[in-house]
């Protein structure tokens, strides 16, 4: 039987960090939920110990403090050693507004937060797989990274994380570490069904979108994150993979039709 790996998942109380999380321990792996949410942390420990995990814990951790991430690398060293897999998903969403309207102490907070944080957590166990000589590293982007969304704080912070999981691949990669990153589409969690109960969202408008017509089921980001971090996706660094039940190809492809449209052949 395989040794267990050491799973960290920074951001995994909630969402796609804890399906993540969740993931990762039905394999076998150790698993360290970092996050604000103490409560909900523990419970997704907890979670992760009955789907199979040898041993889960849950770290209390700020990204937007770089103390708090450095911490955060010390304590895992500390009970398993450098780890496997860093997983970079601690991230807040940002509302729909125009650029010039745009609130700088919003813009700060979201940076600190979704680009800066990726970014400490990148560095902090970038530097302890160095060491080791072997890792893999997954960010968690967005349609963002690709499109550019309505979101003038959190799609430029998105499209960051894309261009700093790139340059991480070229820099780690002779160390034998990978760095690859996972873009969500519109994905079923707890916070968008709130959204849609409170008539916030309008899932039937968003499903059309999507070349599947379906949302994405947080289990399947934490799927291809599996993937990704696995031995077999050994020869795969400095991607980011879509995982949007198609919307980026119906998009475009939609609104080429309109203007452009497909005549029955004669």
């Amino acid at each position: 039987m395989a040794e267990a790996r050491t799973i960290v998942v920074v951001g995994g109380t909630s969402g796609i960090g804890r399906a993540i999380a969740l993931r990762f321990a039905e394999e076998g792996d150790n698993v360290v939920v970092a996050g604000r949410d103490g409560v909900r942390g523990n419970d997704v420990a907890a979670a992760c110990i009955a789907v199979g995990a040898p041993e889960a814990q849950f770290f209390e951790t700020d990204v937007g403090n770089p103390r708090s991430v450095e911490a955060l690398g010390q304590a895992v060293v500390d009970r398993f050693g450098a780890p496997d897999v860093a997983v970079n998903c601690a991230g807040i969403l940002q509302s729909g507004k125009r650029v010039l309207d745009q609130d700088l102490d919003e813009d700060e907070r979201l940076w600190r937060v979704n680009y800066r944080g990726t970014l400490l957590g990148c560095q902090v166990f970038g530097r302890l797989m160095s060491a080791a000589g072997r890792g893999a590293i997954l960010n968690v982007g967005s349609l963002a990274s690709f499109a550019p969304l309505s979101l003038p704080a959190y799609t430029p912070g998105k499209h960051a994380v894309l261009a700093l999981t790139q340059m991480l691949a070229a820099e780690l990669g002779p160390k034998g570490i990978r760095v690859n990153a996972v873009a969500p589409g519109y994905t079923l969690s707890e916070g968008l069904k709130d959204k849609i109960a409170k008539g916030e969202r309008n899932p039937d408008a968003i499903q059309v979108t999507t070349a599947l017509r379906r949302f994405v089921e947080p289990r399947d980001v934490a799927e291809a994150a599996l993937f990704l971090c696995s031995d077999r996706a050994a020869s795969i660094t400095g991607v980011t993979l879509p995982v949007d039940a198609g919307w980026l190809v119906q998009a475009p492809y939609a609104h080429y039709l309109q203007g452009n449209p497909i005549r029955p052949s004669t």
